[in-house]
């Protein structure tokens, strides 16, 4: 085995794993994003938008999640 087979194997497996955690961030990013939007829409006071969006910027994944499958339900007209 020769130096640049084994420099050609580590290569792809760099460029994967650049590609693979681009793609991870972008995602998180689009997903943030848009949890951002969907508060800033969802018609609330402003003492709670303010809590939303500093509970999703200071704990993201937690934030998130908790928006999601509570927060933007509770919206719902009565």
């Amino acid at each position: 085995m020769t130096f640049h087979s084994i420099a050609a194997a580590d290569l792809g497996t760099t460029l994967g794993g650049i590609a693979f955690w681009t793609v991870l961030l972008a995602g998180w990013v689009a997903l943030f994003v848009a949890t951002v939007v969907s508060i800033a829409r969802a018609g609330l006071s402003r003492r709670s938008l303010t809590r939303w969006i500093l509970l999703v910027t200071l704990a993201p994944g937690l934030g998130i999640i908790l928006w999601f499958t509570t927060g933007r339900f509770r919206l719902s007209p009565s």
